[in-house]
């Protein structure tokens, strides 16, 4: 039953860098005060992603110096790339210079969200971890910051109920786990693996790693800044934003181009990325697992700067690219490619009697034993607004309204939901550049359209917006038709999550941040939105 119902003028849903960076602004363009503001989180503390990353050996592989608000810059960062200890603690202290602590509250988990037409006002239902209790909160403007890695995808195999080991999500992993002895199962290759499996294969007994398709994988050094460097950034700080921007000028230049098959830096970075894996792996059998096929970027490109392929050479680590088709008490059963009994299998497993001899003799399976079971298997990027349900103006849920297509405006708003923004929405994402400086252009996109709702709010109380359609409709088809020319496209044949069921990219933005900045600049000159006043 909800109760202690509290009203703010503006709530952000989400504390992690996309939230914090909107909070801040509005603050720093003194559009609200922290008394109008309310950040509701459904962890413990600052850091969002970052922190749930509790797998060993997390960091991020976006340089560091450009991993942060160009408006607080941090002098002192360790590493070319940040550890995950370092993103927490820079967040942590970002939310303390803005005095953002008064306005969050930690463990709220927001379970509904309906749009109260009579009144417009946005309700927001949470429930609070510890105590279990409901809570309602009343907003004029709400702003959805919750990122797009927050609903994990786990596959459906038979017989995972039976098994007897352990069994959790990357997304989930217990912090400061000890693999002493233990036989590891871990599903997929994506960046996760990249950086545990090095801590992983130390400790445990053995490491069976499933990989079904591989990404490119680049080699990238990383090292400590020395002190003199730090210094000169910190008494210097023209330094350090020259230092950044030509390692952003660098990496958009490389990688816008990359992404464009057919270009010759693409051509060269895929031979440089075959060229690191041959001098790296020997082994002809397992070269042919970790080849990647189709182009670069059509799966997300992997960072390497821990040992990964060493490691997965290592004696007590077994790469296997073979389907999983069913599980048991003990382990996961493997199909091979010779394999015709897999239904039968499953079949004897889902009676749910113990025909443990029955499987073993079946001919051209593997039985692959595990004391721990890790899916690596990625989230559900393509579920837009399914994270926390959402109740627009018709009745229709945002989940529903963007079943076929995402579209917005600007990827910040969307018709039908009036008053309700967006950090880190459909098609905001290149993947040439920072994600933290689109968080900064879109909170500063937001910031304008929520001083106008506030400015108006003091004359009409029930004044809302929200974008026209068509204006929505003729942005996302512009987006579109460049997206097509990415190695995500179809026409490459990648499988990744990028890409909705009906073949559309609807992650990427697919021009610059600077591009974007230009585009949105003249946004609510009054015919992109609906004033939505009676």
């Amino acid at each position: 039953m909800a109760n202690q119902e509290r009203h703010k003028f503006c709530i952000i849903i989400g504390a992690g860098p996309g939230g914090l960076i909107q909070a801040a602004e509005l603050l720093r363009q003194k559009v609200l005060q922290a008394k109008d503001i309310q950040i509701l989180e459904r962890n413990d503390d600052y850091g969002g992603v970052w922190k749930r990353a509790t797998y060993p050996g997390a960091a991020c592989d976006v340089f560091s110096c450009l991993y942060q608000v160009s408006w607080h810059r941090n002098p002192d960062w360790q590493c070319l790339f940040p550890s995950r200890s370092e993103l927490i603690e820079y967040y942590k202290n970002f939310a303390k210079h803005y005095g953002l602590s008064a306005c969050t509250s930690f463990g709220q988990h927001a379970v509904r969200v309906t749009w109260a037409t009579e009144k417009s006002l946005w309700i927001v239902e949470t429930k609070d971890s510890e105590s279990r209790n409901y809570r309602r909160w009343t907003s004029r403007v709400l702003v959805q910051a919750v990122g797009t890695f927050s609903q994990k995808h786990t596959p459906a195999i038979a017989g995972l109920d039976r098994f007897k080991g352990e069994v959790w999500h990357a997304a989930d992993w217990p912090e400061d786990y000890d693999f002493t002895n233990k036989t590891v199962a871990y599903v997929g290759t994506g960046p996760t693996l990249v950086q545990a499996l090095p801590h992983m294969q130390a400790k445990a007994n053995l490491v069976h790693v499933f990989c079904r398709s591989m990404a490119y994988c680049q080699p990238m050094p990383n090292f400590e800044y020395p002190l003199w460097a730090r210094r000169a950034f910190r008494w210097t700080p023209a330094l350090l934003r020259i230092y950044a921007f030509i390692l952003a000028s660098a990496f958009f230049i490389w990688l816008y181009f990359a992404y464009r098959p057919g270009s010759w830096t693409a051509r060269l970075t895929e031979r440089g990325c075959r060229w690191y894996l041959y001098r790296e792996v020997s082994d002809e059998h397992l070269l042919s697992i970790l080849t990647p096929a189709g182009r670069f970027g059509s799966k997300r490109p992997l960072v390497s700067y821990s040992g990964f392929f060493k490691a997965l050479q290592k004696d007590n680590v077994r790469v296997i690219n073979c389907p999983i088709v069913a599980m048991d008490e003990f382990g996961l059963i493997v199909e091979t490619p010779r394999s015709s009994d897999s239904k039968r299998r499953i079949e004897v497993l889902e009676r749910g009697e113990d025909h443990t001899e029955e499987i073993q003799s079946m001919d051209q399976t593997i039985h692959v034993q595990a004391d721990v079971l890790i899916w690596g298997t990625g989230f559900k990027v393509q579920e837009w607004g399914g994270t926390v349900p959402t109740i627009g103006r018709t009745g229709e849920t945002l989940r529903e309204h963007w079943d076929h297509y995402p579209n917005t405006l600007y990827g910040t708003m969307t018709s039908g939901f009036p008053n309700l923004f967006f950090i880190n929405g459909p098609n905001t994402t290149p993947p040439w550049a920072s994600p933290i400086q689109g968080f900064e252009l879109q909170a500063a996109l937001n910031t304008k359209a929520i001083r106008h709702i506030h400015q108006r709010s003091l004359k009409c109380p029930i004044y809302s917006l929200e974008p026209r359609k068509e204006k929505e409709e003729a942005w996302t088809e512009a987006i579109k038709a460049h997206l097509n020319k990415l190695a995500t496209s179809p026409s490459h044949d990648p499988t990744n999550y990028y890409l909705n069921k009906q073949g559309q990219n609807t992650f990427f933005w697919p021009w610059s941040h600077t591009y974007y900045w230009w585009k949105t600049g003249e946004r609510h000159s009054g015919n992109e939105c609906v004033d939505c006043a009676r």
